[in-house]
């Protein structure tokens, strides 16, 4: 029987624009401004995109997770700027996610499918792929859903994203359960239905519709969730 439910974040939990230059802020441009780099918006940006870009190809190409930190770090590198303060790391890294987050918002019939769930005794846990190791924890606070979590999983703290098995047993093993106690809700199909089935999870997928994909619709997952039993095919 399936004891526990794991969610993933974004796109999940919560509707998001995955664009890595939020319209709010351009961060990066404000943090070579301080530095008194001579570089125009458009410059910071692109050098922004670039270091965004490689890191996070090569972590999806790896599965080892990259963090803020480094993303930022190759950024001022690129700009021409070395050995820049962990102060002025700090400040663009939480400017950027600020302006990032600003947009984010609940998405529909998550409250009410986090309550049935735990009203019927499951326990529920998040495990997310994110650069940052609080920005989870601090998003599930801002729309008051911390409580619903037993425990928040993020790639970057582990060291492997999804879909990548070593990810999943971690999860498993903190939480002293087996894969087949476990079922997965996400809405990207190779991290989030495809890495937990292959690691023998009970999955269930909430993206978009697409051949051979039929989401379930949030209100309807409690059910489907409480009938599953037995061994996973």
């Amino acid at each position: 029987m399936i004891s526990h439910v794991y969610f993933d974040f974004f796109g999940t939990l919560v509707d998001y624009d995955a664009s890595i230059h939020p319209d709010r802020a351009n961060a990066p441009a404000e943090a070579v401004s301080r530095l008194g780099l001579e570089l125009s918006p458009g410059q910071a940006s692109s050098h922004w995109g670039h270091a965004w870009a490689e890191l996070d190809g090569k972590a999806q190409e790896t599965g080892r997770e990259c963090s803020m930190w480094e993303i930022a770090t190759l950024f001022f590198e690129l700009c021409g700027a070395h050995r820049v303060p962990r102060t002025e790391l700090n400040r663009l890294v939480d400017e950027y996610l600020r302006a990032w987050t600003a947009n984010v918002r609940l998405a529909a019939g998550v409250s009410e499918c986090l309550r049935t769930l735990a009203a019927a005794g499951l326990k529920l846990g998040v495990v997310s792929n994110t650069h940052h190791p609080t920005l989870v924890q601090e998003q599930l606070a801002r729309f008051g859903i911390s409580a619903s979590f037993e425990r928040v999983h993020t790639s970057v703290e582990i060291g492997w994203r999804k879909p990548h098995r070593e990810l999943f047993d971690a999860v498993l093993a903190r939480d002293g359960i087996s894969a087949a106690q476990a079922a997965f809700v996400g809405d990207t199909w190779a991290a989030d239905v495809a890495g937990p089935r292959a690691v023998g999870m009970h999955a269930y997928y909430v993206g978009a519709p697409a051949p051979g994909r039929e989401p379930i619709r949030m209100q309807d997952l409690p059910a489907e969730i409480r009938s599953a039993a037995g061994p996973v095919v």
